[in-house]
């Protein structure tokens, strides 16, 4: 009879349990179950983001190198850039812009673009390549002491060649011969990537002393 009543009181402490917590366990159930379905339905979705972000990008760059009117291809990039804002593929367009507005000798408006695409763009190569290129665009409106500063905020050691090969570029258009040379050897003894090893060797030696070449001291 004991273990009845222990057994009695055990259901009647679980009933009372259940009226008490059951909707509480329910409710972190539906949660839980709400979060799994919830969770995968925002993968679906980003995924869809992704896929149509990917789309737009890809017709931006196939109107960019069809050179369609500049309403046309300008449509493109402001609907990505508007839909997708969040997107690398939004920021790559903005480059694309840039590069459009370049070609079209309009530099106020490449450097606008390029300037969105570093203040909108979460993604560090991005930045970096575009203030690469904004500095040159500031450097073309004679903005030097900008463009040099800009510079100073690119760290990747994949980019350094480049960084310094664009500060010996800016310092030559200042006049300053000397700084110039002094960029140019860095960026070659960096051993990394450059715009061109045969263009940088020329600007080397286009800065040398008369007769002298500027060879590598490493080799």
């Amino acid at each position: 009879m004991a273990d009845y009543e222990t057994e009695e009181q055990q259901v009647e402490a679980l009933k009372q349990w259940w009226a008490e917590n059951g909707r509480a366990v329910l409710m972190g159930i539906g949660l839980g179950l709400a979060l799994i379905f919830g969770w995968r339905s925002w993968q679906g979705h980003q995924n869809t983001v992704a896929e149509t972000a990917s789309s737009a990008y890809t017709s931006v760059m196939e109107s960019l190198e069809n050179k369609d009117e500049g309403e046309t291809f300008l449509g493109k990039v402001d609907s990505l850039k508007s839909e997708h804002g969040g997107t690398a593929y939004a920021a790559m367009a903005s480059l694309a812009e840039a590069r459009f507005h370049v070609e079209k000798e309009d530099l106020p408006k490449a450097e606008d673009a390029l300037r969105w695409a570093l203040d909108s763009g979460s993604f560090e190569e991005i930045k970096s390549i575009a203030r690469l290129r904004l500095a040159r665009v500031l450097a073309a409106q004679d903005k030097h002491d900008e463009a040099l500063t800009l510079l100073d905020s690119v760290t990747g050691e994949s980019y350094a060649g480049m960084v310094d090969e664009i500060r010996g570029d800016i310092y030559l258009d200042k006049g300053d011969a000397e700084q110039a040379l002094v960029a140019y050897k860095r960026a070659r003894e960096s051993g990394a990537r450059t715009a061109s090893a045969q263009d940088l060797q020329m600007k080397l030696d286009d800065l040398a002393q008369p007769g002298d070449r500027v060879t590598d001291e490493k080799s």
